[in-house]
């Protein structure tokens, strides 16, 4: 039985949230984004912040009953209407928009509008979430198993030699040595050629999941329980998904203008762990469209389809 179509158009809010500098700065800190450019105008992703009370509702309401051991965030879009300011107080809204099943798993797509004291609508969002294997179904016996035997594998020593590898050359460029074992490590570089692809890369030190969690406010266990990550089979604790879309806007920061973004989307095909660098390639297909994908340094990729595009 696949999540009942009585919840589809079920609503939530709404909220109020009234950005202040002192949040916007926290999370730009989070994200590794540039403080100067996203001072007046809140970056891409910041509406994460502003709705992310309706998320929590909707994940954890008693009816929708959502299961949470397997549910993963599959894709995300926002379109933005008018710029969003510091000082701005924020009205969200939201609903459940879709309910489906796509071969074993389950789908919600939950559709948020998010307005300013003016009543002017600020930004459209679409939060998909895939429940794998179904909502209704419990992990299987071999599925459990085979979480456990992938979660006592050591790291591939391959993987593990390229993770060196771009971790000394991002500290080469940099000019700085980095301590895997505290937080705040930035470590990152953008590149460009032809004035139209960038590479960027980046090191996620390994508390970013906790610097993240408490700058969005998604304090999901599975970014920041190392145990039960593994009973879900993930291995370890991971990245938010919302935090390695916040990184991809550090690719071309310096060359918007923030209060010209009309839409950002991208699809999450994998998972981001601690002590990863990932490797971000992307072109400008045109003056308003940029896209790119993300790659882990085992080469696997956690971002594909993404687009930002400009008015």
């Amino acid at each position: 039985m696949v999540i009942s179509q009585k919840f589809l158009n079920k609503e939530y809010g709404p909220i109020k949230f009234q950005v202040g500098f002192e949040k916007l700065r926290e999370f730009l800190i989070a994200t590794k984004a540039d403080l100067e450019k996203f001072s007046e105008f809140v970056s891409p992703t910041f509406p994460v912040v502003y709705q992310n009370v309706l998320l929590a509702d909707v994940l954890f309401d008693k009816e929708l009953n959502l299961n949470l051991r397997k549910l993963v965030h599959g894709e995300q879009e926002f379109n933005y209407l008018k710029p969003v300011k510091v000082g701005d107080t924020i009205e969200t809204k939201g609903k459940i928009s879709k309910i489906f099943s796509k071969g074993k798993h389950d789908f919600v797509v939950f559709h948020t509008e998010s307005f300013n004291q003016l009543q002017e609508k600020v930004c459209d969002s679409f939060w998909t979430f895939i429940v794998r294997g179904g909502n209704d179904t419990d992990f299987t016996l071999s599925e459990k198993l085979a979480m456990k035997f992938a979660s006592l594998l050591p790291e591939k020593a391959q993987e593990k030699s390229q993770k060196k590898l771009l971790l000394k050359e991002l500290e080469t460029i940099n000019e700085k040595t980095i301590d895997l074992e505290k937080p705040f490590q930035d470590l990152f570089h953008v590149e460009k050629f032809n004035n139209k692809e960038v590479v960027y890369k980046v090191f996620i030190d390994k508390y970013l999941p906790q610097v993240y969690a408490g700058a969005s406010g998604d304090f999901n266990v599975i970014h920041l329980d190392k145990d039960f990550a593994k009973k879900v089979g993930l291995g370890t604790n991971i990245l938010h998904g919302m935090a390695t879309m916040a990184l991809g806007v550090n690719m071309i920061a310096a060359e918007i203008n923030p209060a010209k973004l009309k839409s950002y989307k991208v699809r999450f095909t994998g998972v981001v762990k601690p002590c990863d660098v990932l490797t971000y390639k992307g072109k400008w297909q045109s003056d308003e469209q940029f896209v790119f994908n993300a790659k882990n340094q085992a080469g696997q990729e956690v971002l594909t389809a993404a687009e930002i595009v400009l008015n």
